[in-house]
């Protein structure tokens, strides 16, 4: 009698995991639908633990609010093409954003179903709260699907739980959290899902395509969209074979093509001819059809090995060139045409967007242990395999592991991205790790040992590292103390000084363009009808240069330069640690004057009720 027919009528058979050591499992429990059961488990636990963030709409982040404030816009009526803020910088026409659709079309469609049921606000609410858990399931079972064909079956069944251990990608994916960049991670995971999966055209063509759409996600993934077209060039290179060729010239020709698709479904006609660094636009096009055209050339031609290494590199080259002849500002970098004290005040303490060196050394810990973790598994898991086909996956996860963690060393916010591909290579070392322990017949040692397997978990991981430098060297405890503390001090302005009745006062006063510090001009966008002359967003160089100069520069040009923007009212908060910054920088600056009570005459105090000092004043008719 065979195992099936002697259970019980209705029960179903269970099936084992591969490789799974004992663990028996039943045969609805798919990778899938386990990773789909353990992220909305940890959603569920992440919505209750930020209610009563989400009834007050405590925007941890000013590009949530911008990124609201957008799909409102849409919403109104604004040109799906159109994506300019017009009451940002209204002197100056308003501010044309450097963001994606891709991103609002979510938002948006969900906003506009629920509006109907539940009214414009509570729409809002509910998407804000929704979406972003939404987006990380996707990205749960991306990895899942992605990491499914490497050489222990058992990472599929892992990944997830090693996912919602990961706190750098978890905190892009939490309740309001609605900017770009679980976008970002999401689709370079889909890119390394189609590297690992057998070479042939069809890969490489899904491959470009979701390259192309997460360069109009964010420019900022271009690196990553290099470093995959260079291991599928690399290994046509190499070896030559016909199928690497087929995923190579996919890759090449989806990149270009979607691309270009891309933008004009999202920027319309404008956004084919636009010459932007900071965004998806006709240098980067450029660039891209001069590789995929040089690509294909080599690829029809067919040489050896070293005239293809030739003239691959060619087109690499060739690329650069075209980006270059283009628009040759973009060789320079996005934020290089900022102006000196935009970049003093504000860029250098966008930290995300700066050099891990630049952080305290504690961060550096929780960025960098996870990817060590991955690449020491990963190593260990290339050098065990007997197949060549687990070979080259693993190699494959080893150098953009390589090449997304050395990214993030020089740019913070990549290391996300870094972190999704050493999932497999922590998941890997832990299962082993745990296997091992359970080898071991002495009850003690083997507690032990199956704890220390659950520090391959990156967030245990990293600190418990940070844990034993901490009592290695002593100063880095206080330095983290001390890094709470500010963390603790920066709260959200919605918590700190946009309190209702704050925004209530304000909303009574008639729509008017007022002048803040930087960092409070997108908060006052999402909660007013007022416009604003800067935000914390780089295009609007001019005017965020001449808000920093109100606030910290000679008090002399003060007016000159609010009545330059057509500013009728100045706000700020007394606890902000912008405003801080600006009263510092000299003592007899506007922000200082202010903050002491002392005004120029060309100010009057504007009463307002504020429970932690929003301080409103008026621009006096000249």
């Amino acid at each position: 009698m065979s195992d099936a027919s002697a259970l019980p009528a209705g029960a179903e058979p269970s099936v084992r995991a591969p490789e799974s050591g004992g663990i028996v499992l039943s045969p609805w429990f798919t990778p899938v639908r386990i990773a789909l059961i353990i992220w909305g488990l940890m959603s569920l636990v992440a919505i209750v633990a930020k209610w009563q963030a989400i009834g007050a709409l405590d925007l941890s982040d000013t590009d949530d609010a911008m990124r609201m404030a957008q799909v409102r816009d849409l919403l109104a009526g604004q040109g799906w093409w159109d994506l300019s803020q017009y009451r940002v910088n209204p002197a100056g026409g308003g501010v044309l954003m450097h963001w994606s659709r891709i991103v609002d079309a979510p938002l948006a469609a969900g906003t506009l179903l629920l509006k109907p049921l539940f009214g414009q606000a509570m729409a809002e609410r509910i998407v804000m709260t929704l979406w972003p858990p939404l987006l990380g399931a996707a990205l749960s079972v991306a990895c899942v699907l992605g990491y499914r064909g490497l050489s222990d079956r058992r990472i599929a069944y892992a990944v997830p739980l090693f996912l919602i251990m990961s706190g750098y990608i978890l905190v892009q994916f939490r309740p309001l959290r609605v900017d770009h960049h679980g976008w970002q991670i999401f689709f370079a995971m889909l890119i390394m899902a189609q590297a690992l999966r057998p070479p042939s055209w069809w890969a490489g063509l899904l491959g470009g395509l979701f390259a192309a759409a997460l360069l109009a996600v964010s420019i900022e993934g271009l690196p990553i969209v290099a470093l995959f077209a260079g291991l599928a060039a690399l290994r046509w290179a190499l070896h030559g074979r016909s199928e690497d060729r087929a995923r190579l010239c996919g890759y090449m020709g989806a990149l270009a093509g979607g691309a270009l698709l891309l933008q004009f479904a999202t920027r319309g006609p404008a956004g084919l001819l636009g010459s932007w660094c900071d965004s998806l636009s006709a240098p980067y096009m450029a660039a891209f059809a001069v590789a995929a055209a040089v690509t294909f050339a080599a690829a029809r031609a067919n040489p050896r090995q070293w005239a293809r290494f030739l003239l691959l590199g060619l087109a690499g080259v060739s690329a650069a060139g075209a980006l270059v002849w283009t628009e040759p500002q973009c060789a320079k970098g996005p934020f290089a045409a900022l102006d000196p004290i935009v970049v003093q005040y504000w860029y250098l303490n966008v930290l995300e967007g700066q050099p891990l060196w630049m952080s305290e050394p504690s961060s550096a810990i929780h960025v960098l242990v996870p990817s060590l973790i991955g690449l020491a598994g990963s190593l260990l898991a290339w050098r065990s395999c007997s197949s060549a086909v687990d070979r080259g996956n693993w190699a494959t996860i080893i150098v953009a592991l390589v090449g997304a963690a050395a990214l993030s060393v020089f740019v913070l916010r990549s290391v996300s991205t870094a972190h999704v591909f050493a999932l497999p290579g922590c998941a890997w070392l832990g299962l082993r790790a745990w296997a091992w322990a359970r080898t071991i017949p002495s009850t003690l040692p083997r507690i032990f040992a199956s704890a220390a397997a659950a520090l391959t978990l990156p967030l245990l991981g990293s600190m418990a590292v940070a844990a034993v430098l901490g009592l290695v060297v002593p100063s880095l405890n206080a330095e983290e103390d001390k890094a709470v503390e500010e963390a603790a001090a920066a709260k959200p302005y919605r918590e700190d000084c946009l309190d209702p009745a704050a925004i209530a006062d304000l909303n009574r006063l008639p729509a008017t363009t007022i002048l803040t510090p930087i960092d409070l001009g997108a908060p006052v966008i999402f909660w007013t009808r007022h416009s604003l002359v800067a935000t914390p967003h780089h295009r609007n160089k001019e005017a965020m240069a001449d808000s920093i100069r109100v606030f910290a520069g000679d008090p002399g040009h003060a007016e000159a330069l609010v009545r330059k923007q057509a500013a009728t009212l100045i706000v700020f908060c007394r606890t902000a640690n912008d405003l801080s910054k600006y009263r510092r920088a000299r003592k007899d600056a506007l922000a200082a004057q202010l903050y002491a009570g002392t005004p120029p005459a060309w100010l009057e105090a504007v009463p307002i009720v504020s429970r932690a000092g929003l301080s409103v004043w008026r621009v006096k008719p000249e």
